[in-house]
């Protein structure tokens, strides 16, 4: 087959004629680091005649990983493909079909010269050789009745979108501190004071985001959620931001008067952000600002909790909050 591959590249071979490499927005291979930081905060109080509730919640999430600059190319792997990139495409394709057609003669005598020889490379040698001189007239009139469609195929646009992609395992730390306080006027509790029960919940813990079991931290695998793409042309970039990939621990202490509850102290398991909360604003679509590659921005979500339930002792109400999602991308 590598002789095969020698007289198609020295004949009628369509890959011979690509298109010399583009000019770069960044050397292929550069590094640069992107950190997200996801900030949660819910300060609040509900009351009505029989119960109430106050919170103070603040959950952190900082999320770092690198990432390495491919070779820029003319077609995005992120951003919407174009109404002219996609007229080109098809006349590529076109055009990429007329070729095939005509070199088909050609293809089907090497197809009889791989069946003939099989994996005997001697054979093949002298097999082609012979063919491609006794064939001269031919290969270079199937040459030419392709150049045409050859040149249309090679046709590349401006290499104008890179993408960059992770290398090596995320990183992160968390902070989660959390206070939740109820008095509720349950019938079972017109034996205590006021005829109401107290609960008090506080969930505490900080420290590195676990990494998925068998992932190592040190190794050059890429083990991370995130990519991103500049488009030169546009000046934009998109991204697809990184989360902490397994869920968050934290000590949970609870102290109550109220006859079904108990007090005491558990493991509290979760995920942050909550599953779906950048649904709606992922992936990120932002104007460049300037030539640089450093960019940074800020996303504002207001999280409600409940669906709006207004039950004084909804559960969720802490989840009514907002999440300030802030990205910065570096270069290394």
């Amino acid at each position: 087959m590598k002789s095969i591959r020698t007289l198609l590249l020295s004949g009628v071979s369509l890959a011979a004629l690509a298109a010399p490499a583009a000019a770069q927005l960044v050397p292929a291979g550069r590094q640069a680091e992107l950190t997200v930081e996801y900030e949660y905060v819910s300060d609040g109080a509900r009351k009505d005649k029989y119960d109430s509730q106050e919170w103070q919640v603040r959950r952190l999430a900082v999320v770092s990983l690198t990432l390495q600059a491919q070779k820029p190319t003319s077609l995005p792997a992120l951003h919407k493909v174009e109404a002219a990139q996609q007229k080109d495409i098809a006349q590529r394709q076109a055009a990429m079909d007329r070729a095939a057609k005509t070199m088909q003669p050609t293809m089907a005598d090497m197809m009889k010269i791989a069946e003939r020889c099989g994996d005997d490379e001697a054979c093949m040698e002298r097999a082609v050789t012979s063919y491609a001189s006794a064939n001269r007239g031919k290969l270079l009139d199937t040459k030419a009745a392709v150049a045409g469609d050859a040149a249309i195929v090679a046709r590349e646009g401006a290499a104008r979108y890179q993408t960059w992609i992770p290398v090596g395992a995320q990183r992160g730390r968390f902070d989660v501190s959390e206070r939740v306080r109820m008095v509720d006027a349950d019938p079972i509790c017109r034996s205590h004071a006021n005829q109401r029960c107290r609960r008090e919940q506080v969930r505490m813990g900080s420290g590195p985001i676990p990494l998925p079991p068998g992932v190592n931290a040190k190794g050059r695998k890429p083990v991370g959620s995130s990519v991103f793409e500049v488009d030169s042309g546009a000046k934009d970039i998109i991204l697809l931001l990184p989360e902490p990939l397994m869920p968050l621990t934290v000590k949970q202490t609870v102290s109550t008067d109220h006859p079904g509850q108990q007090s005491g102290e558990s493991e509290h398991v979760f995920r942050f952000p909550a599953a779906g909360a950048l649904k709606s604003h992922t992936p990120l679509q932002v104007a460049l600002k300037g030539g640089r590659l450093e960019q940074s921005g800020t996303l504002t979500i207001k999280v409600k909790g409940a669906q709006g339930n207004p039950r004084t002792l909804e559960a969720t109400a802490p989840e009514n909050g907002t999440l300030t999602v802030r990205w910065h991308v570096r270069p290394l």
